[in-house]
């Protein structure tokens, strides 16, 4: 009798055994497969743009790509993250775009008074910010076609378009998509903390270094790009080629090689439908660009997701002309522009 319980012992280890080992096989089996499907091959964008180990974590902090868009909840993939909102709801109310319908009648003129057969099919149209190469900031009316990217400066006080300029899709041989960010010896982070408050630069710089515990990486930190805490996308026909020196150093050239764009203010204070909140949303001006340019059999743009350096270093101009919103049309005080 003890035989037989000794056996049926035995076996039952066995059988415990071999369920482990197939539970464990399954689990490894899965793991692998997700590390796969995670562990993607960063590119870059050559100019004007981060080393290899800073493209990765900019590809992980983007938007959900396809293939996984179905998992997230519908609300996480209309509305991007940004860390500090631009502007309060009060200020927000004294631009000339955030009236109804303002928006919607100065585009709806530009498509039917500046696009022509010729340009191709139409495929949407944004209000954006577009950033400069001196780091300012500007209203733009944006529109899309199969063939050209057409940005609009519009005086939306007197409703009329003042300025245009077309940008062909087939020149194109770079796009990127990232997170804006200044050099490491750039002043512009710390310009800003001083117009937003002497009382938050002297936290973040004095008592927040003072308090907090060393770490291994910290000098290297000191070296790190800073971000702008703004998403953006980077349309570029340099063919890789830096700028002249004449046109890095002239604050009036109309010939640079690139064109930014930002969502428009006005996004994070819509509360209106997705379906207008996409009207400032570059997030989306990004997702279709993408596709036209996918779409040309004669393209070879390269499209990648790094971060996008704006080279400004000082940034006194830029940053009152940012800060005071001079870029945008809205009323102040007494007076309109």
């Amino acid at each position: 009798m003890s035989d037989l319980l000794d056996d049926d012992l035995e076996f039952r280890g066995g059988t415990l055994q071999l369920s482990s080992e197939n539970n464990a096989e399954e689990q490894g089996g899965s793991s692998n497969t997700l590390g796969v499907n995670i562990s993607k091959p960063s590119i870059l964008s050559g100019a004007d743009s981060l080393p290899s180990n800073s493209s990765t974590s900019s590809l992980a902090e983007g938007r959900p790509q396809e293939a996984n868009a179905s998992a997230a909840p519908p609300e996480q993939q209309t509305v991007y993250p940004r860390y500090d909102v631009p502007f309060n709801r009060e200020n927000i109310q004294d631009f000339f775009t955030f009236r109804k319908g303002v928006v919607e009648s100065a585009i709806q003129e530009c498509i039917t008074v500046l696009l022509f057969p010729e340009d191709g099919e139409y495929l949407g149209s944004w209000l954006l910010t577009e950033i400069t190469l001196w780091d300012n900031e500007k209203e733009r009316i944006v529109l899309l076609t199969s063939r050209l990217v057409m940005t609009i400066k519009y005086d939306f006080i007197a409703m009329k378009q003042l300025d245009f300029k077309k940008t062909y899709l087939d020149d194109l041989d770079t796009i990127v998509i990232g997170e804006l960010v200044y050099p490491p010896s750039s002043l512009v982070p710390r310009l800003n903390g001083i117009a937003t408050g002497v009382t938050t630069v002297v936290k973040d710089v004095v008592i927040d270094r003072l308090c907090r515990r060393p770490s291994d990486d910290g000098d290297a930190k000191l070296f790190d790009y800073k971000e702008r805490n703004l998403r953006g996308v980077r349309l570029m026909w340099n063919k890789g080629e830096p700028l002249p020196l004449k046109m890095a150093w002239n604050p009036f050239s109309q010939d640079v090689p690139f064109i930014t764009f930002a969502s428009h203010p006005i996004y994070w204070h819509k509360d209106d439908e997705v379906e207008e909140r996409s009207t400032y949303d570059m997030e989306i001006f990004a997702q279709k660009l993408q596709r036209a340019v996918e779409a040309m059999a004669s393209s070879s743009c390269c499209i990648h997701h790094a971060p996008i350096v704006i080279q400004s270093y000082v940034g006194v101009t830029s940053m009152l002309h940012n800060k005071t919103s001079m870029g945008f049309f809205k009323v102040r005080g007494k007076f309109s522009f």
